[in-house]
């Protein structure tokens, strides 16, 4: 087991530290702050970590990082997950397109599917993709995808109490 970290901060140093405790909004980074000056009143990680609610090597990373890096290093950074799954080019005709009729861009079909979105992206970008990942990066942009309500003109403009009409 690696020896507890000590930390000791000058008084400035410390000022620099609760300064931005104060002031940071965001409630993991606020914590951590906290982290470091528990260390540097002369907690051990393994003291901290049960005021903090986090594991002693989580205390003890926070710790490392801020005697490598300083208080820059302090705050929490999501770990970088996957590439996008498509180029921008491809999400922006998306976004362009999905507002308009397929009709405008020559797919012959009143409504758009994310088949149809799949092939007519991977036709106008060069990037194929499967229907799933149209889906996804719908939804990403607020938009849902659901089956559309058919209705039929003639028994809609014959029977104007027909269910359909709603």
């Amino acid at each position: 087991m690696p020896a507890p970290l000590r930390l000791s901060l000058s008084p400035t140093a410390r000022a620099t530290v609760r300064a931005a405790f104060d002031t940071t909004r965001d409630a993991e980074t606020r914590l951590r702050y906290q982290m470091v000056l528990l260390a540097a009143d002369g907690r051990t990680a393994p003291q901290v970590a049960p005021l903090v609610q986090r594991s002693a090597a989580t205390v003890q990373r926070v710790l490392r990082r801020f005697r490598a890096g300083g208080l820059a290093a302090v705050p929490y950074r999501p770990i970088p997950g996957a590439a996008p799954a498509v180029p921008p080019a491809w999400e922006a005709e998306l976004c362009r397109v999905i507002e308009l009729d397929p009709r405008a861009v020559g797919v012959a079909s009143p409504l758009w599917t994310t088949g149809l979105l799949a092939t007519y992206l991977a036709e106008r970008t060069g990037h194929a993709t499967s229907d799933e990942t149209v889906r996804r990066y719908l939804h990403r942009h607020d938009y849902v995808c659901k089956r559309p309500k058919w209705t039929l003109k003639r028994k809609a403009e014959e029977q104007p109490d027909w269910a359909g009409n709603g």
